[in-house]
């Protein structure tokens, strides 16, 4: 993905065609701290420009769904949090091999696999935004309570739009919040909020932005990529892009009920046990 346009404009984003995937680091549009969804963690990863920072979704016991932008490269150090705050780079520059390691014993190391299919390209169709991270052991050796989510069945989206338009979705990541001036707050702990549907693509599903809106809490902004939307408990896809840069318009999510995502992400669940 090409972080150097996206850092002109927001830091850490990323544009492209007027489509900015919600980046590796505001945060949820008008969300609330969430102490719900512990299976929505942090992932950190180091990329050939950078240190980043994605939300991710526990899938399997060893399994973290996430954006394909936040794998690609494949992405190296790449480590996962599932406590509900931000804790410490055990990467950043310039601290001793003492507080590394005393940082590292809030994550667990893991390896990060992009969909061959994806290719740095944001579309509605066939755009392949999604990774996973095998974690080096399960989340539950650190996180004893946390339980995988399970994924939306195949298909459900594209049978249900209709009586789907009427139903709110949670959307759940970490992120940061754009100030005064576009800088950049770190939000500390896991944000969560609900949006309307707005379309079913392809391989892309959409909600509304707004916090604002009457029938719901927000949207999904920049600082959220890789970070779960979930109908009931079920996640249905990881954050891929927003198309606006003041996150007032639409967030949109790479569907996993589809048969070649859920292909995909089943083979790494498997290959995991």
């Amino acid at each position: 993905m090409h972080r150097s346009l996206a850092r002109t404009a927001l830091g850490s984003a990323v544009a492209a065609a007027l489509l900015v995937p919600a980046a590796p680091a505001g945060a949820i549009v008008g969300g609330t701290v969430d102490t719900v969804h512990t299976n929505v963690g942090l992932v950190r990863f180091t990329a050939p420009d950078g240190r980043f920072r994605c939300s991710g979704t526990l899938i399997s016991p060893r399994v973290v769904l996430t954006a394909g932008h936040c794998t690609e490269g494949p992405a190296v150090d790449v480590r996962v949090s599932f406590d509900n705050q931000l804790r410490p780079d055990p990467f950043a520059a310039g601290i001793t091999p003492a507080e590394k390691a005393a940082r590292e014993q809030f994550y667990i190391a893991g390896t990060a696999h992009p969909d061959l299919g994806w290719d740095g390209k944001l579309t509605f169709a066939k755009q392949h935004d999604q990774g996973v991270v095998v974690l080096d052991q399960p989340a539950t050796s650190k996180w004893p309570n946390v339980k995988p989510a399970p994924l939306l069945p195949v298909g459900t989206l594209d049978a249900n739009q209709g009586a789907l338009k009427n139903r709110t979705f949670t959307l759940v990541g970490y992120g940061v919040d754009i100030g005064e001036k576009k800088a950049q707050i770190v939000n500390q702990q896991r944000m969560s909020t609900t949006a309307p549907l707005k379309s079913v693509q392809s391989e892309v599903v959409t909600f509304q932005n707004s916090a604002k809106d009457s029938k719901a809490g927000g949207g999904s902004c920049f600082g959220d990529s890789g970070g779960g939307a979930f109908l009931g408990d079920a996640v249905l896809g990881d954050a891929s892009y927003v198309n606006s840069l003041t996150c007032n318009a639409t967030g949109s999510y790479q569907r996993v009920d589809t048969a070649y995502a859920r292909a995909f992400l089943q083979s790494w669940i498997d290959a995991s046990k």
